[in-house]
């Protein structure tokens, strides 16, 4: 239908103008934190640039209710304000025919945030951090999709994923000779920092010759060396960075170790519930600019609630999970707590709509 069209078209716009905004702060907040570190071995303007770019989509990640809140307010406050609305609902149409539309628009910005933060997010942030690492240390020589690339001597390392707590996965190493051809591999399925030496877990050797190649393996093994200890505070994805599929997998590895896994879970709860966070925030947006005020504020007011309404709900919730952790409330409850709230208050400001 037109009206829908044209409602997801305003939104869309207001969405891209919101998240404009939001990319222009977070580039120019980041890149002045990193003047410091230019200079610093390898790490110049163009990695520091290269370091900020690649950092965005986990800001505007974490901030993605707040921003489409504010696209849904400069859209819909621009329609009150050129009286849109009032000949919308004198043409017969219904608060709720119009909320329905908003929630079209909602349902598709919802699954592109949720696959931006299963997809994009995590592989964005990793690659910041190992290109950062590959700058300012020796060691690293290249990180990516295909994981961290680190060297020690004629030994030549890749870790596809570093994780919290001194943990690795996927670890392959390739050995060469003084003529700088392969000997040796090894991988390993996992390993972890334990009394100052590399435990890894499931490894399996092969040693290459000119007659050919032998296997071996073992259950596991102790290294003195793998990756320097230090690298892990620029390397290690927090668990907001990481996709849900990893969440799952290393909360259920430490839940069988015997582990705290509170924090994993709250994440994974927290990623899936922030499709649904951004639809309900939308929504926000309809009761607002019915309001005698939105109507006769203009634009300009709705950018300014818009902001407040957004860093409102950003502390919220961010006070809300940390409570929970601290307070040992179920995870999947102090993450839901934030949607809850909000979707009781967006249906009782909908019900006031006259």
């Amino acid at each position: 239908m037109i009206i829908d069209r044209y409602i997801a078209r305003s939104i869309l716009s207001g969405s891209a103008i919101a998240l404009f905004v939001f990319a222009a702060l977070f580039t120019f907040i980041n890149f002045i934190r990193q003047l410091d570190h230019i200079g610093t071995k390898d790490f110049g303007l163009v990695e520091a640039i290269a370091f900020v770019l690649l950092s965005l989509p986990d800001n505007l990640y974490l901030l993605a209710p707040s921003i489409i809140l504010l696209g849904g307010l400069i859209a819909m406050g621009a329609m009150a304000s050129n009286s849109e609305l009032i000949v919308m609902r004198a043409s017969g149409i219904s608060v709720g025919r119009i909320v329905g539309s908003v929630l079209q628009t909602g349902l598709v910005l919802a699954v592109l945030v949720g696959l931006a933060g299963e997809f994009i997010v995590p592989q964005a942030t990793s690659n910041a951090k190992a290109l950062r690492a590959a700058a300012m240390d020796d060691q690293v020589l290249v990180g990516g999709e295909h994981g961290l690339w680190a060297r020690d001597g004629n030994r030549y390392f890749n870790i596809q994923t570093v994780m919290p707590d001194m943990q690795l996965h996927n670890i392959k190493v390739y050995e060469l000779d003084e003529d700088r051809k392969l000997k040796h591999t090894v991988s390993a399925e996992h390993a972890f920092f334990k009394d100052g030496r590399w435990q890894l877990k499931e490894v399996r050797h092969s040693d290459i010759s000119e007659a050919g190649v032998d296997s071996y393996q073992n259950a596991s093994e102790e290294w003195p060396s793998l990756i320097k200890k230090d690298l892990f505070e620029v390397l290690r994805l927090e668990p907001e960075d990481m996709s849900m599929a990893s969440l799952v997998r290393y909360s259920s590895y430490l839940e069988a170790n015997n582990l705290d896994a509170t924090a994993y879970r709250l994440a994974f709860w927290v990623k899936l519930f922030t499709p649904l966070t951004c639809l309900v925030m939308l929504l926000i947006a309809v009761p607002l600019v019915f309001s005698t005020t939105a109507r006769s504020g203009g634009t300009g007011q709705q950018v300014i609630l818009g902001l407040l309404l957004g860093i409102l709900f950003f502390v919220f919730n961010q006070a809300i999970n940390h409570l929970g952790v601290v307070y040992g409330l179920m995870p999947v409850l102090s993450a839901s707590i934030p949607l809850l709230v909000v979707t009781a208050i967006n249906l009782f400001l909908i019900r006031r709509i006259r």
